[in-house]
């Protein structure tokens, strides 16, 4: 009685190897319902957020980048008072067209929505310029072709959020809208000859400036909650806020504030049970303890 030979492994050599590879993509495309076949995915996700978006019946489909430049009339910046309504239009305009176009690409690949997009704000005198850059995810189907994430969009949504909030978020009945933003440039009136010589050489609050913060604050937040309602949202999250002078114009003061609109879409508000996880993988710097002499 002879021993059986030994099972041929599946890359047994690089002729065999490159053809279950090459099976394999055209398997992924097929079952993915890719035009190319054999075209892969690409994303800026790290593993691990690949696999929680997998966790939740999702998968990235490919990066998607837009961007938007719109020109800020000459002259709207020379010292005046009140708002700069050509900025304000201008931020407006460039901001939205870049979400529509971001949104568009998120549909030619199929995807549900596109997450974690990075925001670049460039605010020059005659121009603003944004550009958006985040990773579209479709839904994954198992080998039956079911997909299982729950929410059916009407249109892909648009997420700043990390792919690990994303998750966490989902699971506590919650869903991410769209990007939502409010901004306003308000001019700063001078303080009188007389007002500016007295307070030289005194440590006084600049009340203008106060007051013109607070007035570009109100006109911002409040578009930024028309256009929460604007996409039917109940809440708004990673909200980062810019509220300086403009570099180039200290007499104006900006201010901007971008997030994510999110609504809850369960039946009902789930508390998820989160682990936490501590590193121990931390680089030790080294030092001298003389130096603490």
């Amino acid at each position: 009685m002879t021993d059986a030979p030994a099972p041929r492994s599946a890359f047994a050599d690089r002729a065999h190897q490159e053809a279950d590879l090459g099976e394999l993509g055209r398997l992924l495309a097929q079952a993915h319902g890719a035009g190319d076949i054999g075209r892969g995915c690409t994303s800026h996700l790290s593993l691990d957020e690949v696999l929680l978006l997998h966790a939740v019946g999702l998968e990235p489909a490919s990066v998607v980048t837009s961007t938007s430049a719109v020109t800020v009339p000459p002259g709207v910046w020379t010292w005046n008072t009140g708002q700069v309504q050509e900025a304000d239009y201008a931020f407006a305009e460039a901001f939205g067209v870049t979400r529509d176009q971001l949104r568009v690409q998120a549909k030619q690949v199929g995807a549900l929505g596109v997450v974690t997009v990075d925001i670049e704000l460039r605010l020059d005198p005659h121009r603003f310029v944004i550009t958006m850059m985040g990773t579209a995810v479709r839904a994954a189907t198992d080998e039956h072709g079911n997909a299982h994430f729950p929410v059916r969009y009407p249109t892909p949504f648009l997420c700043d959020l990390s792919a690990r909030d994303f998750v966490v978020l989902s699971r506590s009945g919650w869903y991410p809208i769209d990007l939502v933003a409010g901004a306003s440039f308000v001019h700063a009136p001078r303080r009188g000859l007389g007002a500016a010589i007295g307070q030289a050489t005194q440590n006084v609050e600049l009340t203008p400036m106060t007051e013109t913060l607070y007035a570009a604050r109100e006109l911002a937040m409040g578009r930024l909650q028309q256009e929460i309602g604007r996409v039917q949202g109940t809440g708004l999250l990673d909200v980062r806020v810019v509220d300086r002078p403009m570099g180039f114009a200290h007499h104006v003061i900006r201010f901007t504030a971008v997030g994510t609109a999110v609504k809850l879409l369960a039946e009902a508000h789930v508390h998820p049970e989160l682990e936490m996880v501590v590193p121990v993988d931390d680089r030790v710097a080294a030092f001298d303890a003389r130096n603490l002499d």
